[in-house]
């Protein structure tokens, strides 16, 4: 009965991830194609929305390979600990730029060298859900947790995870499903016309932004020069997609389209092996976050953020002194969203000052290990946050955004006058 309960917090949470910022930029690059298809049969579209969910299922099927693995091994698991390798956000990058400059006109994306087949057809709609999928998964959302806590879970069988992580991908493709199969919703869609053209290259904006945003990403991951040769990489990348849009259509000859595509490959195979080296930039010991005994808080002006420490927490509590406590990373879109929304705000920082609470960031953009220390709590993916008092008890706010912060620190402060 708790595995089933799991499966279905499992396709709500995926169902929820749609809404969730992180996959906002990818979502409207999938809404264009649903307009464009707006004239297509119905056996069509059911093909499109099909493909979709095969993208992700397979998306899911790698990662909960992956979680197997890893587990078999006894390393820690946690719900997007894949954009902590610098290589997969690269990687990342690369296919929201070729998306973007797809989008932006700059080529046209085909899967066959020869023939007169469409541009994409059911491959492009299972791409649609794979790139989904791969965005999607650094968030986390209300219910997931609890079905990402099962499927990472050191018990759990094989078939068990993979079934989770399959309930996530169904949850994910959900309203393509629908607007597939269920024709009324699709004629909801607005009809194609000349404004596409116009939307299409909004759309490409909106792919190259989220290529900068996780590039901002990378940049805390590697060194700076490592950083600026992934750039160069990129130029090049970007060039040979010229190269096989302006020799590799459809329309030309196929030698002319066979010698595009691998010219293309030999540009980007040449490009990644001389400027891909990605180095880990040395981590400093963090700076002195005391001054003459006394810990920085917060103040009603500023939120001040104390970096992670294992010591400073243990000192911090033997001083009588709650920790709040924000489990997040730069590769997480909705951590950020909530820190402005409802972290980093007037009302918030004052109920920080009055219940004197000890802001603390506990930052996972990069393998730290610090998966373990949010296991703890009963968690596996971001954002997570966590009061800690100091009489060893601590409460876990609900998944999503922090809505009750205010009172749970209140009623933290209230119990620690109580132990005074």
């Amino acid at each position: 009965m708790e595995f089933l309960l799991a499966l279905g917090f499992g396709f709500l949470g995926g169902l929820i991830l749609n809404i969730m910022p992180c996959v906002f930029p990818v979502l409207i690059f999938k809404v264009s194609s649903w307009i464009e298809q707006a004239d297509e049969s119905v056996s069509s579209r059911r093909v499109d929305s099909l493909g979709f969910l095969l993208g992700c299922i397979l998306c899911f099927s790698a990662f909960a390979g992956a979680v197997i693995a890893l587990r078999s091994g006894g390393q820690s698991i946690g719900w997007g600990m894949h954009m902590q390798n610098p290589v997969f956000v690269g990687g990342l990058v690369a296919l929201l730029v070729g998306f973007g400059l797809n989008c932006a006109g700059l080529f046209e994306i085909t899967f066959s060298a020869g023939g007169s087949a469409k541009q994409s057809g059911w491959i492009g709609s299972v791409v649609d859900g794979a790139l989904i999928t791969l965005v999607a998964t650094p968030c986390s959302a209300p219910f997931l947790g609890t079905a990402a806590a099962a499927a990472l879970a050191s018990d759990a069988a094989w078939w068990e995870t993979v079934l989770l992580f399959w309930s996530v991908g169904l949850g994910l493709a959900f309203p393509v499903l629908l607007i597939g199969f269920v024709p009324l919703l699709g004629k909801l869609l607005p009809r194609p016309g000349a404004w596409m053209e116009s939307f299409k290259i909004l759309v490409g904006f909106t792919l190259l932004g989220a290529a900068v945003w996780l590039f901002g990403v990378l940049q805390k991951q590697v060194t700076p020069q490592s950083a600026n040769h992934f750039l160069w990489f990129i130029f090049f990348f970007s060039f040979a997609l010229w190269v096989m849009g302006r020799w590799g259509a459809l329309h030309k000859a196929v030698r002319t389209r066979w010698i595009a595509h691998l010219g293309a490959l030999a540009i980007v195979l040449a490009a990644g092996f001389v400027f891909i080296a990605f180095e880990k930039p040395v981590k400093l010991k963090a700076a002195q976050q005391t001054a003459q005994g006394a810990v920085k808080v917060t103040t009603e002006d500023e939120l001040i953020w104390v970096d992670y420490d294992p010591e400073l927490v243990k000192n911090t509590l033997a001083s009588g002194q709650a920790i709040f406590l924000d489990f997040t990373a730069d590769w997480c879109a909705s951590c950020k969203t909530f820190e402005k929304t409802h972290l980093n705000t007037k009302a918030t920082r004052k109920v920080f000052v009055e219940t004197k609470t000890m802001t603390m960031k506990v930052d996972l953009t990069s393998d730290e290990g610090e998966w373990d220390f949010l296991a703890k709590f009963g968690r596996s993916g971001l954002p997570a946050y966590v009061i800690l008092l100091p009489d060893g008890t601590h409460d876990v706010l609900p998944e999503g955004p922090p809505l009750t912060l205010h009172d749970r620190l209140r009623l933290a402060a209230a119990k620690l006058e109580k132990l005074k």
